[in-house]
């Protein structure tokens, strides 16, 4: 196991779900895994469960996560200022989200991560 996936809070009337993410092996960063991984689940929330929208929340320094979903067709929506304490210094969360018809347009392809 190299991380973890998921699509949580899912919301049936919404039809939209939060997509999670972890890859734990470092070594495995840089290489498409989250990309490919990130495209799988995508095409599972809208053709398989019949979403309209999926969205997430990353911290704002973590410029390689943020390559990476734009290149699955994610756009920034907005930021949470400060809304992340780690250590003695605030981060900003950037929500980011991406719609099924961005999806199924072909907006997830590109170049890796």
């Amino acid at each position: 196991m190299i991380g973890q996936i998921r699509l949580h809070t899912v919301d049936q009337t919404d039809l939209s779900a939060r997509l999670a993410v972890g890859i734990l092996t470092e070594d495995q960063l840089g290489r498409g895994v989250g990309r490919r991984a990130i495209r799988l689940v995508l095409g599972y929330a809208f053709a398989g469960m019949g979403l309209n929208r999926v969205d997430l929340r990353v911290l704002d320094f973590n410029e390689r996560a943020i390559r990476c979903y734009k290149a699955c067709g994610f756009q920034v929506e907005g930021r949470a200022r400060q809304s992340a304490r780690i250590g003695d210094r605030f981060h900003d969360d950037v929500m980011m989200g991406v719609l099924a018809q961005e999806f199924s347009s072909g907006l997830c392809v590109g170049k890796r991560a």
